[in-house]
């Protein structure tokens, strides 16, 4: 036969001649030889089943009849000519069919036609099928094992991953598994698998591709860990503020030691009827900086953990320390991490002698240590325990009021200097009206006491601001000599005791 059309395939007319002119006469008694399938394979390109064949040993097969199979009958569908070996067929509505071909001969004439028989070759691909797990969350792929390779099979390559990817081998498994969990998923994100059949011998087969998508609630609109501050030696407080109008109201807060640890729950927050949140933790600060993090989470029903839906920034502690190295204080601290408006800086704080912390000074957000000299500081009322603390800064939006991060305070000790006049006058309108010492910085502990010549004790104070106004009883002690004694520790640790005159000369 020649003049065939180019894909092998014979036009149907053609076909319903050449059965009448042969209708009327009987079949051979040998019908030829049943080709062998090679595979049967999906072609990803266009979803096309691709149908493979040997030729007939029989040299006297003029046609190749391809049958659609269901519950072994079969359903002819094309009929091509004896150099075709293999057609894809893509009108195929997405079914995954079994597909068996049959030799014809013609018989020049002297029957009707001879066919092999059909259904001894049949050949089916995988089906494959997928399934999302919200609780793991993880995509459950199963399949159906290829047909007409009994006995012949190794073993079923697992490809899949994100849509749009390149898909990637997830796993070579035994020829008897008919299903793979593939766990990690990302959640709202489409992923593609498909198996792989790999025979003993000669080409795999594809099966159909598989889509899936990791369905979740849409996540909240706005997610902030707006401060993480240090209030004290055991208590750390952070803020969050979230949409809580949206399908997904829970928050879990979660803390952790270091970058290489996991995170730790510290609190949840189900359905939350106020979007923002103040969370205190209750921690050792002066060890260690801590992260902190807030997620959304929704628990579907049936699953027995929460969903991670979003995830807040992250936001750290402030770990501030302090030293005196020649009479300079130096401060260093980590950085913050991190504002969702950014850092803008850092301000230094130090408690005055009044008790309150006053800004010192502020410092780009680059910048993570800070030098003072004492000498500045002196001022006869500041203690001899410099505290400092640091306060993270946030970058203003329109509208918005910044977030600031409290440090840890730091305490740097000073030794105590003083110096004890000989002499002062009291009731006079000069400095010199009262007893006391000059003082650099104030000690943690301290007594002055004076006594007059025969031993009566006349003036006792703890306050290092207090002086003796030169009065007992009520009046004005009379001119003379009087004995002091000091005893004071600074918060070096350093105790001394002085003693000595002090003259008291009236104007």
């Amino acid at each position: 036969m020649k003049n065939w059309p180019a894909n092998g395939r014979i036009p149907y007319a053609l076909i319903a001649v050449l059965l009448m002119l042969f209708s009327g006469f009987t079949q051979a008694e040998e019908p030829p030889d049943t080709p062998d399938l090679i595979r049967i394979t999906v072609d990803h390109s266009d979803n096309g089943i691709l149908v493979q064949w040997e030729a007939s040993t029989d040299t006297t097969v003029d046609l190749y009849r391809m049958y659609e199979m269901n519950r072994g009958t079969g359903k002819p569908i094309f009929t091509f000519s004896s150099e075709t070996l293999e057609y894809k067929i893509l009108d195929h509505g997405l079914e995954n069919l079994s597909y068996s071909v049959t030799a014809i001969d013609t018989l020049d004439g002297t029957v009707a036609y001879n066919e092999s028989p059909l259904g001894d070759n049949a050949h089916k691909a995988v089906s494959i099928s997928v399934e999302f797990d919200p609780c793991v969350p993880a995509n459950k792929i199963t399949w159906t094992g290829y047909e007409g390779w009994e006995g012949k099979i190794s073993g079923y390559r697992i490809f899949g991953g994100v849509a749009g990817e390149e898909p990637q081998l997830l796993k070579f498994v035994h020829e008897k598994t008919r299903s793979y969990i593939h766990g990690g998923v990302i959640l709202d994100t489409t992923y593609n698998y498909y198996i792989e059949t790999v025979p003993t011998t000669g080409l795999t087969s594809l099966s159909p591709i598989g889509s899936i998508h990791t369905d979740h609630p849409d996540s909240p609109e706005f997610l902030s860990l707006d401060y993480v501050s240090v209030l004290d030696r055991t208590h750390v407080e952070l803020q969050f503020t979230a949409d809580i109008q949206g399908p997904v109201n829970s928050y879990r807060v979660l803390r952790r030691s270091g970058s290489d640890t996991p995170f730790t729950e510290i609190g949840t927050f189900w359905n939350s009827l106020q979007s923002t949140q103040v969370v205190q933790d209750n921690i050792p600060t002066l060890e260690n900086s801590y992260a902190y993090m807030v997620q959304s989470i929704y628990q579907p029903e049936g699953c027995a953990v929460p969903l991670v839906i979003s995830e807040s920034n992250p936001g750290s502690t402030i770990l501030l320390n302090g030293d005196l190295e020649d009479q300079i204080a130096i401060l260093t601290w980590n950085p913050y991490e991190t504002y969702t408006t950014g850092l803008s800086g850092y301000i230094i704080q130090r408690r005055s002698g009044y008790g309150e912390f006053i800004d010192v000074q502020s410092v780009g957000p680059e910048i993570n240590t800070w030098r003072e000299s004492i000498v500045s500081v002196i001022n006869g009322f500041q203690p001899g325990q410099l505290q400092y603390k640091v306060l993270a800064v946030s970058n203003q939006v329109e509208g918005g009021i910044p977030g600031i991060s409290e440090s840890n305070t730091v305490e740097v000790a000073v030794e105590t200097h003083l110096e004890v006049p000989s002499a002062f006058t009291p009731g006079s309108n000069d400095m010199n009206f009262e007893f006391k010492p000059i003082i650099d910085f104030a000690p943690r502990e301290y007594v002055l006491i004076v006594f007059d010549r025969g031993g009566r004790k006349v003036f006792e104070t703890t306050d290092p601001g207090e002086g003796w106004d030169g009065t007992y009883s009520g009046g004005y002690v009379m001119e003379g000599v009087y004995v002091y004694y000091i005893h004071y520790t600074d918060f070096t640790g350093i105790s001394r005791s002085i003693s000595g005159n002090v003259t008291v000369i009236f104007p």
